[in-house]
């Protein structure tokens, strides 16, 4: 769990290299922090964290893309998709829980070092902006966890038991009990926050700056329906960025997709094919989605999107949907008729492998459609807060009857805009849950195997919602306490 040691890669963006910066006597300068907090991006971007399940979870438990079958079987992501992960699913639980945990370990470590005066320089500025991102990191972290582990924070206020909160290296004889939900967000919301005054607001490409935190927190604060605070984070950054963030146009849009760093990018995790995973890139979650790579194409598009965005033949976004390039007969459920469609937001540096794509984890889209929906519920601001999912319309489609006006800004609009923006980014899911709304599968692609876990409708109160803790933490710890199913 936390309390593990762990090492880190090295950085990907040309700065010092290190094997492990763990242990308390290895950060004793500025450079050894720098490169502890590369090691914690690093330990970020790989395997069962935004390298994979964090990435894909949030799509394939909703209603757009669904698991791809073949041979009978639904593959990996079946488990997710189906509603029966088991507590002892090393893939899809255990190694989720503990390489987070770990991230938030190294963090701790990185920020006791600082806070101690440990480390040998009169840089402060330097290390008061490595000990904010690292803030950052742990809070995205803690967040993370809980939206996993825990119920919606909007089901109760967060009543409900989240996970362990760990701020501090600890021991290993710590056997920490967990939080409640409304606990977990209060600490991620505290490191982010204080994190802002610390964090530069240049282009930071591949780290955290003040405009990612920012963009960070809009979407926390929606999740914990704080519009204000929402829709405050969100403008700042669409209206103070400086233009160092911009929308991507109608033209560029087909194009982006890929390519690093790209004008929408607010944090963006780099990737290479010798980065994170000794020589063989990402092997997650852009391999997911796409076609034929490896027999890793797990997830297709449903066809209740493919209907969602056929309402709109001149939506840009079809340009994203791309047919098998080899029919597969085993793709479908029995008796079904057609293809599903892959999703091609993946397709690498070159164009034809996504074990090298970057793994964008906010951009400017987000923010866009985060003011409208908090301006929305918040009451006030409605024309602004319209003029901002109008925004994303407009360079999404040419036909302008697609935009909203003051009748139709509604809500049911904002998250269809959502679905079509945010398919494949993991966040789609997280839209129903804080809503309260029922997620249904329906159409005839979907697996036959829904009916038997009884996850075609999944209602935002549902208990599998929450993954269970794995099976190994209860074991080891006393105090933790597994969920209901």
């Amino acid at each position: 769990m936390a309390l593990l040691n762990s090492s880190c890669s090295a950085d990907w963006l040309d700065l010092n290299t290190t094997s492990s910066v763990e242990t308390g006597q290895a950060i004793v300068t500025l450079d050894d922090a720098q490169i502890a907090l590369n090691g914690i991006y690093r330990l970020a971007s790989g395997h069962s964290y935004y390298g994979d399940n964090y990435w894909y979870y949030g799509d394939c438990r909703a209603a757009d893309v669904q698991a791809r079958i073949t041979k009978g079987d639904g593959k990996r992501v079946s488990p997710y998709y189906e509603y029966n992960v088991l507590a002892s699913d090393n893939l899809n639980i255990v190694l989720p829980w503990n390489t987070v945990y770990k991230v938030i370990r190294q963090t701790n470590n990185l920020i006791q070092k600082i806070e101690s005066g440990s480390i040998q320089s009169s840089d402060t500025k330097e290390l008061n902006r490595i000990k904010s991102e690292a803030l950052v990191m742990r809070g995205l972290s803690l967040f993370n966890l809980t939206r996993l582990f825990g119920m919606p924070y909007t089901n109760d206020k967060g009543a409900s038991l989240g996970v362990p909160i760990e701020t501090s290296p600890s021991d290993p004889t710590h056997k920490p009990s967990r939080s409640t939900v409304a606990q977990c967000y209060e600490q991620v919301v505290s490191d982010m926050s204080n994190a802002l005054s610390g964090l530069t607001q240049e282009t930071s490409n591949g780290y955290i700056n003040y405009w990612a935190a920012q963009a960070l927190l809009s979407r926390v604060y929606l999740n914990m329906g704080e519009y204000q605070k929402a829709y405050d984070a969100a403008t700042d950054v669409i209206k103070n960025n400086g233009g160092r963030y911009q929308l991507y146009s109608y033209e560029e849009y087909p194009n982006v997709w890929g390519q690093d760093f790209q004008s929408e990018s607010l944090f963006e995790l780099y990737i290479t094919l010798s980065e994170p995973s000794g020589g063989t890139g990402g092997e997650g979650a852009p391999m997911v989605y796409a076609d034929n790579v490896k027999d890793w194409n797990n997830l297709v598009l449903t066809k209740a999107f493919l209907d969602l965005l056929g309402e709109d033949p001149d939506d840009v976004r079809h340009a994203l949907n791309c047919l098998p390039q080899k029919p597969d007969e085993d793709i479908l459920p029995e008796g079904s008729t057609g293809y599903p469609k892959y999703l091609n937001k993946y397709p690498g540096k070159t164009g034809d492998n996504p074990q090298d794509n970057d793994i964008c984890i906010i951009r400017l889209s987000e923010v866009y459609l985060n003011a409208a929906e908090a301006g929305l519920k918040k009451g006030t601001n409605l024309e602004e807060a319209q003029s901002y999912l109008n925004d994303i319309i407009s360079r999404r489609t040419t036909d302008t009857s697609q935009q909203v006006s003051t009748e139709t800004f509604t809500l049911d609009r904002i998250l269809k805009e959502r679905r079509k923006e945010l398919v494949g980014e993991g966040e789609v899911f997280y839209d129903y849950l804080r809503n309260d709304l029922a997620i249904e599968r329906k159409g005839s692609w979907h697996l036959e195997t829904l009916k038997a876990s009884n996850a075609q409708k999944i209602e935002a109160t549902d208990l599998r919602i929450a993954l269970p803790i794995p099976q190994s933490e209860i074991d080891a710890n006393p105090n933790i306490q597994q969920n209901p199913r």
